[in-house]
């Protein structure tokens, strides 16, 4: 037995202990490094409708579908079709949002690394027809801005929908037939699909939420909008999740040159500590000297990742059917760093700081879909988020989280240190005037409101 395969096997051990401690109903995990690939399926398929999991189970994927259509994006800039540095409106004469210069300078490349600066999680369903993200688009016009293109990264799904239609303006074919024929035939993907109706004719997951005392609860609706695939809308097995990933480590045959999926892992802004910076599309950081390629996903009781490290020709996939799955995804990374290539992310150091040093942090921050109101009270720095109409709706969404603890952890971050959101962190942008006018939460950015 290859000492990989004695590393993976102790890897299961801890996989299959942590996901039913968590309550998760299925998850399945793999590795490929050094040519070999493993794979382990845990668990069930769905609460009311159970089956074994393995590697050609079907998970929604969800936003490591943007590592896709920025994949296909790079095919047609090496075509010579499309232009990273390219208005939007040079391919989509008709693109607007609310903000008639941004609308006019917007970029490309400005869609696939999440800086255009409007609002971003807007999910509107625009119908199953072909035309469902040219309608998506047109009506973008009434969204406004949350900062100037160019001035921070903000996670934006809205900007990867405009660049699927891109995608179908310049091919001339619909979003979902154009990735088959750029990304999917190409690299084998026989388990990659958009559509439920092709979903359904192989096995495929349930998403759920696990609640404390009636345990796993079956989340609907299963489809995300037709308009929102360009940002989320694949559905994968673990097998074609290691081979794509495994692509991205490779000369780039049969798709790319090399140097463009070196120019898709350079950083392109920087975050934080924790997230690194975003490339075009991937994130990328820096844990303990080795490079880490990476990106999570997503969806309504699904939780996936997928890791590169492409100094290690090391993949690293996780793709689970509940929320807490979340929780899953990060120690299987953790395990796996620490395991195979013994490094291990740090963990944020406190920093104590009096009332009087926190009160400029204090105030509501908003955006459409979440208020963050940030308090000291009994001598803690509490974070109370309370959700907004908005995102993709249902009648099995959760109430809002309980008030959560913070501790200051760098200029300007703080990281949440206990509760459903332990770990996440919070980055405070500043404007010119050297005053405090942003709070990125989620990756997000949410505009000051009140001090």
């Amino acid at each position: 037995m290859s000492d990989n395969k004695t590393k993976f096997e102790q890897l299961c051990a801890k996989f299959d202990a942590l996901r039913e401690e968590l309550g998760v109903p299925g998850a399945v995990v793999g590795i490929t490094i050094d040519g070999e690939t493993f794979t382990h399926g845990s668990g069930i398929t769905s609460a009311i409708n159970p089956l074994e999991i393995d590697e050609d189970t079907l998970f929604q994927i969800g936003s490591i579908t943007k590592t896709f259509t920025a994949t296909a994006m790079m095919r047609l800039v090496e075509d010579g079709k499309l232009d990273l540095n390219a208005p939007i409106r040079t391919y989509l004469p008709d693109f607007r949002v609310k903000d008639e210069a941004v609308s006019e300078k917007a970029t490309i490349k400005h869609l696939i690394t999440h800086s255009t600066g409007w609002i971003g999680d807007v999910f509107t369903d625009t119908g199953d027809n072909d035309n469902a993200l040219e309608e998506y688009v047109k009506q973008m016009a009434t969204l406004d801005q949350l900062a100037p293109p160019d001035f921070t990264f903000s996670y934006n799904n809205s900007a990867f929908c405009t660049a699927g239609r891109v995608i179908e303006a310049v091919t001339g074919l619909v979003y979902e037939t154009a990735m088959k024929q750029l990304i999917f035939e190409p690299l084998g993907l026989d388990h990659t699909f958009f559509f439920p109706k092709e979903v359904m004719t192989y096995r495929f997951v349930m998403g759920h939420r696990v609640d404390d005392e009636q345990g796993a609860i079956v989340q609907r609706p299963w489809p995300i909008p037709r308009s929102s695939n360009p940002a989320g809308g694949i559905a994968s097995s673990i097998k074609n999740l290691l081979a794509y990933g495994q692509y991205h480590l490779g000369d780039g045959s049969p798709l790319l040159k090399r140097e463009s999926l070196d120019m898709m892992q350079t950083p392109q802004f920087p975050i934080n500590d924790q997230s690194g910076a975003i490339g075009l599309s991937w994130f990328v950081r820096d844990v303990g000297g080795t490079k880490v390629v990476d990106h999570g996903g997503s969806t309504l009781g699904q939780q996936a990742q997928l890791t590169i490290f492409p100094e290690h020709n090391l993949v690293m996939g996780v793709l689970t059917n509940a929320d807490k799955g979340s929780k899953l995804n990060s120690e299987v990374e953790k395990w796996v760093m620490k395991d195979f290539l013994g490094v291990e992310e740090p963990e944020p150091e406190a920093i104590q700081a009096s009332p009087e040093e926190l009160q400029p942090y204090l105030g509501t921050y908003s955006r459409p879909t979440m208020d963050t109101e940030l308090k000291y009270e009994d001598d803690k720095l509490i974070m109370q988020l309370t959700m907004k109409n908005g995102g993709i709706p249902s009648e099995d969404t959760p109430p809002p989280p309980p008030p959560a603890t913070l501790q200051l952890c760098g200029v300007d971050q703080m990281v949440v240190i206990e509760g459903p959101f332990k770990d996440i962190r919070l980055d405070f942008i500043r404007n010119e005037e050297d005053e405090i006018a942003y709070v990125r939460l989620g990756l997000r950015i949410n505009p000051r409101v009140t001090s």
